[in-house]
């Protein structure tokens, strides 16, 4: 009979487990079955957890139920949950006025961040890597990504601290059928874009635009940075700031911000207190004409309850208006969002798979398919299939592209760009502050910024 301390090895030592096994089988002991179970059981391995840190709300169940599952079956041993924040906490503390002190910082300083994080593109990740809380990533991962795919994520040094993932095209989706009963077609310039706005109004019958202040972001991020190219003269005027060869007080810049302020009337009720869920809401039931925002909302209006109705929204997006006639548009394609490695990750290897997954040809179709308004920064060609978003992937075609304005190096100031033009712009459009006004408050803090040149 084996000795007691046969069977005290197999708690340290799967060698030991099979020796116990061969020599209780040979005695035919019933407490030799159940060892030899235990130790099976203790031998298979257990799935790595890797966590994705995420901003993107809106997209969980996409990602859970579409995107990851996919990757799951390509690597069983693996385990991937998707994490996300709500937006406005997670790059930012609870502060909403200041929120200098950021959320992820934090998180990442405690070592309770992800294994894998979603990076804002330029200024809005480059201070993680250079704290060194992102890692550098090998060329392998890289390849399928051109130069300018990795540009929103490389460092001033010349290192890329995350794929590249994904990026987004900004419009004014509008409701087709009530466009039509009203007479009306989808603007081109600005006097017919504020004739229907106007329609609407004196119509009475819907919210012209469904667009709130409560949350802020909107105010820069789809209006002054979606509408504002076809004023400043898209990314020439956009690299005239970076060059030091303009100013935030010259016309194009104050022209964008008048017409900012002819929106007021055309807002929602209370309009603080409408946020942007609220404005999904608005115009995904049919209460609202136009809702100005980007290619990142069409999974949630395609996927939403209200377009699971008898009669769903019937869905058109157009281009933010250019002044005149004949004049070539601008149209902002921005890097939304690529993926980085925490440094402090314990489970690196298993990361660098999910990374290398990133860059193949299924996840650009699987991500182009299931998160229909993100299109793919590889290399990899893909197939549009909602209409709304071939609309939009042809501007490219028809128009100059640019990105937000101040998402690369105009943020580094402090406080942030991104932060005093949430405000200032929100005070534009509630008409509390002058275009005049938000041109010379933003110019005072550019020229606090040390690593853009400024003109004489």
């Amino acid at each position: 009979m084996p000795s007691r301390n046969a069977f005290l090895k197999p708690l340290f030592s799967l060698q030991a487990i099979a020796q116990a096994c061969r020599q209780t089988l040979r005695t035919g002991l019933l407490l030799g079955w159940s060892l030899c179970s235990a130790g099976a059981a203790m031998a298979a391995p257990d799935k790595t957890e890797l966590r994705l840190e995420s901003w993107r709300t809106d997209d969980q169940m996409f990602w859970e139920q579409k995107l990851l599952p996919e990757f799951h079956r390509r690597h069983p041993e693996l385990q991937v949950n998707f994490a996300p924040e709500n937006p406005l906490e997670y790059d930012i503390r609870l502060d909403a006025k200041l929120r200098y002190d950021s959320l992820l910082d934090t998180k990442l300083t405690s070592r309770k961040a992800g294994d894998l994080i979603f990076c804002r593109p330029f200024d809005g990740s480059v201070r993680l890597y250079e704290r060194k809380q992102l890692a550098p990533l090998p060329e392998d991962v890289l390849a399928p990504f051109s130069e300018q795919a990795r540009r929103p994520w490389t460092s001033d040094d010349g290192k890329v601290y995350c794929v590249p993932v994904a990026q987004v095209i900004h419009g004014v989706f509008y409701n087709r059928s009530l466009l039509q009963d009203m007479g009306e077609k989808p603007p081109v310039t600005v006097e017919e874009f504020f004739a229907l706005l106007e329609h609407a109004r004196r119509r009475g019958q819907q919210i012209p635009m469904a667009l709130g202040l409560a949350d802020m972001w909107e105010s820069t991020q789809v209006l002054f940075t979606g509408a504002g190219p076809n004023f400043w003269g898209g990314e020439k005027g956009r690299q005239d700031l970076l060059q030091g060869r303009a100013r935030f007080t010259d016309k194009g810049f104050v022209d964008a911000w008048r017409f900012m302020a002819r929106l007021k009337t055309y807002l929602p009720p209370a309009p603080h207190l409408v946020g942007n869920s609220d404005a999904q809401v608005m115009f995904a039931k049919g209460a609202a004409l136009l809702f100005p925002s980007g290619s990142w909302d069409l999974p949630y209006l395609r996927h939403t309850e209200y377009s699971h109705k008898s009669t769903p929204i019937d869905l058109g997006i157009f281009r933010f208006p250019v002044e005149q006639p004949g004049q070539r548009c601008q149209v902002s394609v921005h890097p939304d969002f690529g993926i980085g490695m925490n440094v402090e990750s314990l489970n690196k290897d298993a990361a660098m798979k999910f990374l290398r997954w990133l860059g193949t040809a299924e996840f650009a179709q699987l991500l182009t398919d299931h998160l229909s308004g993100f299109y793919p920064l590889s290399k990899h060609p893909v197939k549009v299939n909602d209409p709304v978003g071939q609309e939009m992937m042809a501007w490219r075609q028809q128009c100059d592209e640019t990105i937000r304005l101040n998402a690369e190096k105009l943020n580094r100031v402090w406080p942030s760009m991104e932060d005093e033009l949430w405000y200032i712009n929100v005070k534009v459009l509630d008409n509390s502050l002058s275009p005049a006004e938000a041109a010379a408050q933003v110019q005072r803090l550019h020229e606090r910024n040390s690593f853009v040149p400024h003109p004489r």
